[in-house]
């Protein structure tokens, strides 16, 4: 199981600040800070294989196992910092791979999450989301840099290996998401209004060079071993 350590204390620190008033809404940036390293990158790439391996090998997520062998692409955010009291965001890094039409996964793509909300929220809290991209639509607007589930893509959360919203897997969303905390489900979780964004420089620093999502995700034209046992683990579970 995925272990939230470095993170966890500044999830705990942020807490603190949330309570005390010393935290401030540049805390929830619009965009990621882009000082990356490759070691963060590989950091991120290693924390997603975690966070997809244990979130898809349990018998309650066969929902998840099921969505996936028709996914066109897989998000795995291994860390997302949750909190406050009163106003509220969240954000973190993950990655997307691509099903190619040979069904092959792409090498991963770096992006980051980012949403403001009002209302009580649980300070400093941790979670971790897998958003499984089931339309061509979906992976487009994704891949463009800059997209926000609920205006431009729908959405929704599956709980339990249950569909939220209806009850069942049929009628395909966009996106399917599953959310959970350190210790466990973390239920009612909504993304509506959640942004998406390329974090180019994160992958230029783990692919050696400058590169765009299209490079990676559809052309493939470049690859990091480091990548083979996440694509590899996401191949397994989507039935390949």
């Amino acid at each position: 199981m995925l272990k939230f350590t470095r993170r966890g204390v500044q999830a705990a620190a942020l807490a603190v600040a949330l309570v005390t008033g010393t935290a401030s809404v540049a805390l929830y940036p619009s965009q990621p800070a882009q000082a990356a390293s490759e070691a963060d990158a590989h950091e991120l790439v290693s924390a997603a294989r975690f966070a997809f391996d244990d979130l898809t090998d349990r018998g309650s997520h066969a929902t998840l196992r099921a969505l996936l062998k028709d996914a066109k692409g897989v998000m795995i955010f291994p860390s997302v910092i949750k909190g406050a009291i009163g106003i509220g965001g969240e954000g973190g890094s993950g990655v997307l791979l691509v099903r190619g039409e040979d069904g092959v996964w792409s090498y991963p793509g770096f992006y980051h999450l980012s949403s403001i909300s009002i209302g009580l929220q649980l300070g400093g809290q941790e979670n971790r989301f897998l958003l499984i991209l089931m339309t061509d639509n979906a992976v487009r607007r994704v891949m463009s840099g800059d997209v926000q589930i609920g205006a431009d893509l729908s959405a929704v959360a599956v709980e339990s290996g249950v569909d939220k919203a209806t009850g069942t897997t049929t009628g395909r969303r966009d996106i399917y998401y599953h959310a959970e905390t350190q210790g466990g489900l973390f239920a009612g979780v909504s993304l509506e209004g959640t942004k998406i964004k390329s974090r180019n420089k994160m992958a230029a620093k783990y692919y050696g060079g400058s590169v765009t999502s299209r490079d990676i995700l559809i052309e493939r034209r470049v690859s990091n071993p480091q990548a083979e046992e996440l694509r590899t683990l996401v191949s397994s579970q989507s039935g390949l």
